[in-house]
């Protein structure tokens, strides 16, 4: 199989080969990903190949295929036909029998049963009912829940890259729209914009303290924002780039008690 072009997840296959070979670092080093095997390994510090984590809109697998290096059982949804490919030649180059890619949209969760933790990174700002499928998700979660995603803020007095609409209320939520592309750009055309929403031409950015609070009320009790993907310097990170890049990690912890 000939190996197809990967964007962004450079990882380290079991023949010696990379899949990104011309990115500085592999993903198992990212500090995205650090920061979820931070918490993963808190909430799961033992066995954890009796626990299944689900990694939605896995893009090219990487984050997948290292939770699975991990232990845990791990499955990735993809909807991109470029993307999945990415992720079955990850999938035929490592020796992972706990590694599972589905193609499917991830507006079908549903389909696939429970899982102990979901991890949701780069996806949430991508949708257009952001709240709607996030109660979904909490449905088939049963312990952890990983949310890495951008958000709006209740003001827009902090200047940010971004053009998002006013504030306002949708699906039951506050948040700013963002557009994606052109209303009539065609489904092959989507196929191909690997880092933007399918389908949806908007998106729908919660507000930060919106999106803690729903956390809370889909029945995670202990829910908490983390910062160490910002390490080392997260100071200066938090003081001059946190508010402008509108972007975070959201944590989720099921009382099981």
């Amino acid at each position: 199989m000939q190996a197809p072009f990967f964007t962004a997840h450079n990882v380290l296959l079991d023949n010696g080969i990379y899949t990104k070979p011309e990115s500085p670092g592999t993903i198992d080093k990212e500090p995205v990903f650090l920061s979820a095997k931070h918490i993963l390994n808190l909430v799961f510090p033992l066995n954890k190949e009796a626990f299944n984590i689900l990694d939605l809109g896995c893009l090219e697998g990487g984050y997948t295929t290292e939770f699975a290096r991990m232990g845990f059982n791990a499955t990735g949804i993809e909807v991109r036909d470029i993307n999945y490919e990415c992720c079955m030649y990850v999938k035929n180059h490592t020796r992972l029998p706990n590694l599972n890619f589905v193609k499917d949209d991830v507006l079908n969760v549903e389909r696939y049963g429970i899982f102990d933790a979901v991890f949701c990174c780069g996806l949430l700002y991508h949708l257009d009912r952001p709240k709607t499928f996030l109660e979904q998700v909490a449905s088939q979660t049963r312990k952890l829940i990983i949310i890495q995603t951008h958000f709006s803020l209740a003001t827009q007095t902090i200047e940010s890259k971004f053009h998002l609409s006013d504030l306002i209320t949708h699906d039951g939520i506050k948040g700013r729209w963002y557009g994606e592309f052109s209303e009539d750009t065609g489904l092959e055309a989507q196929q191909q914009m690997r880092w933007s929403s399918f389908q949806n031409s908007k998106s729908f950015w919660i507000q930060r303290e919106e999106l803690i609070e729903l956390i809370y009320k889909l029945g995670f009790t202990t829910v908490f924002e983390q910062f160490d993907a910002f390490s080392p310097d997260i100071s200066n990170h938090l003081q001059n780039g946190y508010f402008s890049n509108l972007r975070g990690t959201f944590i989720g912890v099921r009382n099981m008690g």
